[in-house]
């Protein structure tokens, strides 16, 4: 909290400081823009758009503007507004990824699933450099179609995302999700096994284990998960075990735990 408030007030330093310079230059169509990305980072998007205006006005023209146009915008959901901004930058560049990022952005918030898929996949296409979240968003996007198609596209995605990153347990963990969904529940506990190994610590992996073997009604499998979690709790050293967090997980692991013996 405290790191987030000095951040906000460095920013507002900043913003502070090239006011005053716009005051000695009031014809700088620099200041104006530079002072636009600050109100951006500070979110206060009205304010950006403002000075993005005098900056247009004074006669700078860039993509980069267009696109903090753009996302300032799509932040004060003015997706029409965003939508025209995106498509004169894509005529100019139709490959260009923060375009079609925030462009699928639009159509995810509208509800234009597929839309937005397809652009996020050809954002992944598009890049040299992918992180992990690019994976997530078209996976989810896929999900949200509700189809059969959609169920497959983002199995693949995320399998290509985690071919091409590595072993990435976010990218493991919608992987099970989207398997647990459509019923492949021999997959994802092949998946969580494989978060489990990667995992430095296993207490959490082992618990999801149980819960998914239990939809298998493989009873003994998971009791076998549950003592496996257990373990790797007791194993923590006390202050970790005593903390709120994982006082909520061994209850939670309990009550697994209980569940099971109902089951047998």
């Amino acid at each position: 909290m405290s790191a987030n408030l000095n951040a906000h007030g460095d920013l507002h330093k900043r913003i502070q400081s090239v006011t005053d310079e716009i005051k000695k230059k009031p014809d700088s169509a620099n200041l104006y823009f530079k002072r636009g990305k600050l109100y951006y980072q500070h979110s206060n998007y009205e304010s950006s758009l403002t000075d993005f205006k005098f900056s247009k006005e004074l006669g700078l023209e860039s993509t980069e503007q267009n696109l903090y146009i753009a996302k300032s915008n799509y932040h004060l959901e003015n997706f029409s507004v965003c939508k025209k901004t995106i498509k004169k930058i894509l005529k100019e560049n139709p490959e260009n990824n923060n375009a079609l990022k925030l462009l699928a952005d639009i159509y995810s918030k509208k509800g234009k699933h597929k839309k937005a898929a397809e652009l996020y996949d050809k954002v992944i296409d598009n890049s040299e450099v992918t992180y992990p979240e690019d994976y997530l968003y078209a996976s989810k996007a896929w999900c949200a179609t509700n189809s059969k198609e959609g169920q497959v596209r983002s199995q693949s995605i995320l399998i290509k995302g985690i071919d091409k990153l590595g072993d990435i347990v976010v990218l493991y963990n919608q992987l099970i999700s989207v398997c647990i969904d459509i019923e492949d529940l021999e997959s994802a506990v092949t998946y969580q096994k494989k978060v489990i190994e990667i995992s430095n610590r296993k207490e959490r992996a082992y618990l999801k284990l149980a819960k998914i073997q239990i939809l298998q009604k493989k009873y003994n499998d998971a009791q076998q998960s549950i003592i496996k979690a257990e373990e790797h709790f007791q194993k923590l050293p006390h202050r970790l075990r005593n903390t709120k967090f994982m006082k909520v997980f061994y209850s939670k692991l309990l009550s697994t735990k209980s569940s099971l013996k109902n089951q047998n």
